[in-house]
């Protein structure tokens, strides 16, 4: 049976991999300098709160709680919109009338972006029969409409706040699964990396990020001779899997380019489907918050 592909495979990214990387960059830089909340959930200056929250094993980044600036969400959706437009041509159809049902008024960019953050996809789903939208686009475009925000909010809430507490699978930001892994060094630090806020962090190397197994004889990973540098981390308890990027002599930089790793490693999702492992959509992967 062959394997469904993911939205991101369909693309051409041996092709735009790079470039769709950059064009997010820039979209963040263009709108880095400015403060697209008018109120976060937690207050970026009350440090000891954040970090017992943490210690908690709570992520941070609650939507219900959080008032974005008028016109923020208008700014980064025109620019997605361009840049998905360039770098995502195969969808053309697609944005053109995303952003028709734009203009028009029918999908306003801050009911988009809401509607997102709160894990709506009932409105999504609306809005993609009412315009003839293919969903998989439009919960692609929707996750990297809120990625500035959730981004920004991360950048806030993290700064001058260790990160050494946190031990578990999900982002301590925003407790989404992570859809990447790097493993650097020896004998092995590994990071997880979070694309709907862009934050990583370190966890145990030997574990199961999705359910916490650590039993080894239930852990495992498959290889790929065209891919050499990667790694289809599996776990037989829950049948998850996490791609990882193996770098046995770098160094633990702060700067390395997750997103373009995250692009160029989407061949490799029909491989561990085939082996009867999972592959949860990340727009759907959210840990919920501890009672």
């Amino acid at each position: 049976m062959e394997a469904p592909m993911t939205f991101a495979e369909q693309q051409d990214t041996s092709k735009s991999a790079g470039e769709l990387s950059e064009a997010m960059r820039e979209m963040a830089a263009a709108v880095s300098d400015e403060e697209l909340f008018e109120s976060l959930c937690v207050e970026p200056d009350k440090k000891d709160k954040i970090q017992k929250q943490l210690e908690k094993g709570e992520y941070l980044f609650a939507p219900e709680r959080i008032k974005v600036k008028e016109g923020a969400a208008d700014k980064v959706f025109e620019l997605l919109i361009d840049a998905f437009k360039e770098h995502l041509s195969e969808k053309t159809e697609d944005w053109e009338k995303l952003g028709q049902a734009y203009r028009s008024g029918q999908i306003p960019a801050d009911k988009l972006l809401e509607a997102t953050l709160r894990h709506r996809w009932d409105a999504l789903q609306g809005w993609a029969q009412k315009f003839s939208l293919d969903i998989d686009a439009l919960q692609f475009f929707s996750l990297y409409l809120a990625r500035p925000f959730r981004q920004q909010a991360a950048e806030l809430l993290l700064d001058r706040t260790q990160l050494s507490a946190w031990q578990k699978g999900f982002c301590p930001v925003c407790g989404h699964n992570p859809v990447l892994g790097r493993m650097i060094g020896a004998p092995g630090r590994r990071r997880l990396w979070c694309c709907c806020c862009n934050t990583s962090w370190v966890f145990a190397r030997i574990g199961c990020p999705f359910c916490g197994n650590q039993s080894q004889d239930q852990l495992g990973y498959l290889t790929v001779e065209e891919f050499a540098s990667y790694r289809i981390y599996v776990c037989d308890n829950c049948k998850r899997y996490l791609k990882t990027v193996v770098h046995p002599e770098e160094s633990d930089k702060d700067d390395w380019d997750y997103e373009r790793e995250y692009f160029s490693a989407v061949a490799l999702d029909p491989i561990a489907i085939r082996e009867g492992y999972i592959a949860e959509p990340v727009w759907l992967a959210r840990c919920e918050q501890p009672a």
